[in-house]
């Protein structure tokens, strides 16, 4: 059985020839559990595994997230829409919608600020969830960023509109009644 450095090549004083060089005698220990690769190449090994895991939560835009806003706000436009025309105590309440419905027109002025809300809300959940994936290394937090940033607006939107309903309902019998 071989012993330690019995792999060894004779050496030869004049050209180096056979001679390792110091990292490579510490890496050829038999119990070692280092890698025989140069660290460069382990460097780079390990940082394509954590570029990998760091793309866990900024890889692309979050569909589903856009769906589900652009749903739920476009119930809430529509049931704006029909309470604006229908129900004449039905009015706009968030300030800046009704300041482009007033200087637009009902229509055009809801699909402008329905687009302008959902782009807005998109650019600045995206953006957290990547500043939170470049701030996190495994970026694990992104999904709880775009869950909040998706889900919140998104359950305010839904709420809005069956309140809206609930108000052209009611506006409807009055309307029948009188």
């Amino acid at each position: 059985m071989p012993g330690r450095g019995a792999d060894r090549r004779p050496r030869d004083d004049a050209t180096d020839i056979g001679c390792r060089a110091r990292s490579e005698k510490r890496r050829a220990h038999p119990g070692s559990t280092r890698s025989v690769e140069p660290r460069a190449a382990v460097r780079d090994r390990s940082a394509g595994r954590s570029m990998e895991g760091r793309q866990f939560g900024r890889s692309v835009l979050c569909l589903p997230g856009i769906a589900l806003l652009t749903a739920t706000k476009l119930a809430d436009a529509l049931t704006t829409g029909v309470g604006l025309q229908f129900v004449p105590v039905a009015y706009e309440a968030n300030p800046v919608a009704s300041a482009v419905i007033a200087r637009v027109g009902v229509d055009t002025g809801l699909i402008v600020s329905s687009f302008g809300f959902v782009v807005g809300i998109t650019a600045i959940t995206e953006l957290a969830a990547v500043a939170v994936s470049f701030r996190r290394r495994d970026g694990h937090l992104a999904p709880l960023v775009r869950l909040a940033g998706y889900g919140l607006p998104s359950a305010v939107f839904a709420v809005v509109s069956v309140y809206n309903t609930t108000v052209i309902v009611a506006g409807l019998r009055t309307v029948e009644l009188v």
